[in-house]
């Protein structure tokens, strides 16, 4: 079976999907991990690239969905020089709005999301120096776990998470078909 993350990722199954969406249908499934935020920082990896909190404006080369940040939530960058090479999203203690579950969710500690690599940046460390990066962060701000929300069928983000430590805790399903909703997580 074709992976549905790979389907949607391109203009026509997000297409597809979107038009879906505007007649009223959607389903989705999500995964929470979460990790320990407890312990020693872990040691830097000397072949990482820097990491920083950054402008959300510095991300925009990479179609950084900035528009998005809710308040309080930072961007973290990694670059090489001045140049952009991946980016994610976190906060601490925060309210999100989870488009896919059509729901607000409280997040107790830090909450990751937005992981993006540039393509030709790949498969050399760059998303898991983020991921450390957000969760020394997040330490250092008293935060004792993090979580991520992982589309089910997104095997990049799980592998990246549970690498990193992160443990699957629960599924999120949703399923909406124009006024008929079901969650497996109620409100």
């Amino acid at each position: 079976m074709v992976e549905l993350w790979r389907l949607t990722r391109n203009r026509y199954g997000r297409a597809c999907y979107d038009r879906l969406q505007a007649m009223g249908v959607t389903a989705t499934v999500m995964t929470e991990y979460v990790a320990a935020l407890s312990g020693e920082p872990g040691a830097a990896d000397g072949g990482s690239p820097t990491v920083e909190a950054c402008d959300p404006d510095r991300v925009t080369p990479l179609d950084a969905p900035t528009d998005d940040l809710v308040d309080g939530e930072a961007v973290l960058a990694a670059f090489d020089g001045a140049t952009p090479l991946g980016y994610l999203f976190y906060s601490v203690d925060a309210t999100h709005h989870i488009h896919p579950l059509e729901r607000d969710l409280e997040f107790e500690g830090a909450y990751l999301r937005r992981v993006y690599v540039a393509p030709e940046h790949r498969q050399r460390g760059v998303a898991s120096a983020l991921v450390a990066a957000a969760c020394e962060r997040a330490r250092q701000q008293d935060a004792r776990r993090a979580t991520a929300l992982v589309a089910r069928d997104n095997v990049p983000s799980r592998a990246l998470f549970e690498a990193h430590g992160f443990e699957a805790v629960r599924d999120r399903r949703y399923v909406r078909v124009g006024p008929f909703a079901y969650r497996s997580q109620p409100a």
